[in-house]
């Protein structure tokens, strides 16, 4: 390993405005040369208020790679429950796929407060929604607010809705149920899929086995033929979606299960496949 040397260099600065406030965010940077090549890396970001006093300092030691520059963005989310900023750490050393870690910062009062955990994702940051507001007669009824993920499933991307709770953290909108045998249990949920790239189909005759629902446990498969000149389209998909604490504990990362579902429709036949071979057979191919 070549050597490294580090020093602060300087800092770059940021004004927000959120509920009346204006706030200064502060990056402090560090050169770091390493053998032919530097760059600065962030060491320390603040959140100044107008005052002068710093509401909110993070050092990001849970996003840092040995040797990675990073650099941290902040842009304010106001929601129908609550206000603060959405900080992203982005580094060199990141995943090609992997988005995050991101931080919620709630602001209340003049107080900034991480809420919940960092968290990432193999994907990519989406849209903040706030929640609706609908009148019921004389009550008022406010949906939560969301963060939704483009979330990489290792075929397709699929927008995730994440509900953000002010006051205790991340928690997943949706949350969908199968029959089995035993009664209901957690299931995966059907979603829009984007960016499906299909490759040519090279075998002059194949199959799949077709799925009237996306269940294998009530459900007797179809076996349809799958030609060189089919037609293919994917319609939808379905993911187990999880929001699980990363085994270093520093962070929360949401990912998906390992059976991917994919509504598709073949010369004129729709139904559902999975099993990595079904989807080769049809184009998708995991990258």
């Amino acid at each position: 390993m070549s050597s490294q040397k580090s020093k602060t260099s300087k800092s770059a600065k940021a004004r927000l405005r959120l509920g009346g406030q204006t706030f200064t965010v502060v990056q402090h940077l560090k050169h770091t040369e390493q053998g032919d090549a530097g760059d600065d890396t962030i060491a320390l970001l603040e959140i100044v208020d107008s005052g002068g006093v710093v509401r909110y300092r993070d050092d990001f030691a849970y996003a840092v790679e040995d040797g990675g520059f990073c650099r941290a963005s902040v842009k304010v989310i106001s929601g129908s429950n609550g206000a603060g900023f959405l900080l992203e750490m982005t580094c060199a050393t990141s995943a090609p796929e992997g988005g995050g870690p991101w931080q919620i910062l709630s602001v209340s009062n003049g107080k900034i407060s991480a809420l919940g955990k960092p968290f990432s994702a193999m994907g990519e940051m989406g849209d903040f929604v706030p929640g609706k507001i609908n009148k019921i007669g004389n009550a008022t009824q406010i949906l939560s607010d969301e963060l939704r993920i483009r979330l990489f499933t290792g075929y397709f991307y699929v927008s995730v809705p994440l509900r953000v709770r002010w006051d205790s953290g991340l928690a997943l909108a949706q949350n969908c149920f199968s029959q089995t045998g035993h009664g209901f249990a957690p299931d995966g949920c059907e979603m829009p899929v984007e960016h499906a790239e299909r490759q040519p189909i090279e075998q002059e005759l194949t199959f799949v086995r077709m799925f009237s629902e996306s269940n294998t446990q009530t459900v007797i498969p179809e076996h349809v033929v799958v030609k060189k000149d089919s037609r293919v389209e994917i319609l939808a998909g379905k993911v187990f979606v999880t929001l699980e604490e990363e085994e270093s504990k520093t962070g929360i990362h949401l990912g998906v299960g390992p059976d991917i579902w994919v509504k598709v429709r073949v010369d004129g036949k729709e139904g559902w496949i999975h099993t990595e071979e079904d989807l080769q057979a049809v184009g998708l191919y995991g990258r």
